[in-house]
């Protein structure tokens, strides 16, 4: 870049982590909160009589049916019935996305005009984060759905409050040229935060069992999570106490000459007055121009579609591993563990390559890392199903048929299992469903009469299970005449595994490229943002960064849940993120500002007045 220059400075990493245990505090928080919220709030709400009625006046509308299902969730109960539990949930769990286009930008702004003597950010630090620790270790014992909401609303609330000062607090101590390797020390520390936080659930079921003699299959969770989120809350007080007693902010008063002159108290109130007019008007007149402006306006909307496509990967995962690799959700979390920690690895590195070659050079190296992994893994799908002479629609019906048959297997199977850990049963009492194919396709009659195998067929028969779809299939995607059920059935499920056996196998290489590229991204991204805004707007600017990427995790789940629903399968995922990636790209290379200018070059500016 034209204004960047080389610079000597080094980072105090040791400030740097320090300053970093904040970030870890808030990511702890949010990794508890995710997946635990989710459940408490299921048991409240199927139990909400409230729900069940809305349910009952909401269950014709066929719409409603198809994007919830599109999003993954079972509109069924127990019972059969169709139920609002899970849009409910979802729409709940989009309040700290809400509240962060809403409020984090105003704390951001109101922490750059901030004066106290310990600084502009810690005040927002030191009030957010106990209060916030107090509500989230009462969640899990609120006894009510209303005073759940409560505590979450007010939690969502005043964790909005310090999110945009925590972390604008590394910009504030680091030299801008510095603060691509910075942020990069602060994300390895919301790593860390996150990956206590994805721990800590199974740390409490250990030292449970342990102390209380229960046996672990006995283990009622919800016994469990008010000690998981007790360690959340105390994780938020020592990153507060962190901040506090080893981080050193600027006295931030207003201490000029004219003030200080002041003798008579009153007189000193009117001074500090005039110097808060003064200072506020000084801030007004901080406008970018017209180039600065566009800059700002185009990285904002590349971190929207960026988000977009992120979003949905994080969101729908899980769903496209268990329809398109057929990989259960421990197998899923594996993979996306392969992502976290390659992000990890690149944290560190990313900054370098950013001070070193230019923060928008190496945020569009890593979108085009991501777009290439995507686009090559999509490729790929297309050729095999190609080879196969199968359109996209054509593969998504095979795949389902023959995903619901191994469902239905594996449903059969978890009772015997339980059985199994009782000893009241052998692994040869399992079924599988090579074997099933097998039978039907060799000794059609041995299916009748093979102990687990007959009742499991004869189980498919009674709940009028359409096995006939598969010689339907057989015959009219793959060009099969036959009347066998297993020569279609084995056919239908090798052409399948076939495909999904390569997918399965490439997904590797993309998650630890994106996982790569994503550190090189969301490293560089925030310094570029606070570059465009100054050194006094960093609050500010911060905030106008999470407005755009929490704004795209509102509006990306429904955008692809409503793709999915119409596309009819979760390989969409494969050319709906890419889609997003590119506009991305085609935003930011229009950013023209935001590179960091060395230290030197600001103190010389401000020597020279």
């Amino acid at each position: 870049m034209a204004n960047q220059t080389k610079t000597d400075e080094k980072l105090n990493y040791g400030k740097t982590i320090l300053a970093g245990f904040g970030f870890l505090a808030t990511s702890i928080a949010w990794q508890i909160y995710d997946p635990y919220i989710t459940k408490i709030l299921n048991r409240f709400l199927l139990a909400s009589p409230l729900v069940a009625r809305w349910s009952e006046k909401l269950a014709g509308v066929g719409f409603l049916k198809d994007f919830m299902a599109a999003q993954g969730e079972n509109t069924l109960t127990a019972a059969g019935r169709f139920t609002l539990v899970p849009l409910f949930i979802g729409v709940i769990m989009t309040f700290d996305n809400i509240f962060g286009v809403i409020f984090q930008p105003a704390f951001g702004k109101l922490s750059d005009r901030c004066h106290s003597r310990w600084g502009k950010r810690r005040p927002f630090i030191l009030i957010g984060a106990p209060i916030s620790a107090l509500l989230f270790a009462l969640i899990p014992w609120m006894g009510s759905l209303p005073a759940v909401m409560i505590c979450i609303i007010l939690f969502v609330f005043v964790m909005s409050l310090w999110r945009s000062p925590v972390v604008a607090l590394m910009p504030d101590l680091t030299p801008p040229a510095l603060r691509s390797e910075g942020n990069a020390v602060i994300n390895l520390m919301g790593g860390v935060g996150g990956a206590i936080g994805m721990g800590a659930g199974t740390l409490v079921t250990i030292l449970y069992v342990a102390l209380t003699g229960i046996p672990k299959s006995s283990v009622d969770e919800f016994d469990t999570f008010p000690y998981v989120f007790l360690i959340g809350s105390v994780v938020m007080i020592v990153g507060m106490l962190v901040l506090m007693f080893f981080v050193k902010e600027k006295d931030s008063r207003l201490l000029s000459a004219g003030v200080l002159a002041e003798k008579d108290a009153r007189a000193r109130k009117q001074a500090e007055k005039a110097v808060r007019a003064e200072e506020k008007q000084a801030q007004k007149n901080l406008k970018l121009c017209k180039a600065e402006r566009t800059s700002l306006i185009f990285m904002l909307a590349g971190l929207f579609f960026l988000f977009c496509g992120t979003n949905a990967v994080t969101t729908f995962f899980a769903l496209f591993a268990d329809e398109i690799l057929h990989r259960n959700t421990a197998q899923a979390t594996l993979l996306m563990l392969i992502f976290a920690l390659c992000s990890m690895a690149a944290a560190l590195p990313s900054g370098w390559i950013g001070k070193k070659f230019g923060r928008k050079k190496t945020v569009i190296s890593g979108l085009v890392a991501f777009l290439l992994a995507f686009v090559v893994f999509f490729g790929v799908f297309l050729g095999l199903i190609g080879a196969k002479g199968l359109s996209i629609k054509e593969f998504t019906r095979l795949n389902q048929a023959y995903s619901a048959l191994e469902t239905r297997v594996t449903e059969w199977n978890k009772p015997i299992q339980t059985e199994i850990k009782a000893g009241t049963k052998t692994q040869a009492d399992l079924i599988y469903t090579d074997d099933y194919i097998l039978m039907l396709e060799t000794e059609p009659a041995l299916v009748r009469q093979n102990g687990g195998y007959a009742d499991f067929h004869r189980s498919l028969l009674q709940e009028n299970f359409d096995l006939a779809q598969y010689q339907t299939l057989a015959n009219e995607i793959l060009g099969q005449s036959t009347n066998n059920l297993g020569q279609a059935l084995s056919k239908v499920a090798d052409t399948v595994r076939g495909i999904t056996k390569i997918l399965g196998l490439l997904i590797y290489p993309v998650m630890v490229i994106a996982g790569l590229a994503n550190m090189m991204i969301t490293v560089n991204t925030l310094p570029l943002v606070l570059e465009i805004g100054g050194v006094q707007r960093v609050g500010t600017f911060t905030g106008y960064y999470y407005t755009a990427t929490f704004s795209a995790q509102i509006a990306s789940p429904i955008v692809y849940g409503i793709l999915r629903m119409f596309s009819g399968s979760y390989i969409s995922l494969f050319y709906y993120s890419p889609i997003a990636f590119a506009l991305a790209l085609l935003a930011i290379s229009f950013v023209r500002h935001g590179e960091a200018v060395p230290e030197a070059a600001i103190k010389k500016i401000a020597d020279n007045g």
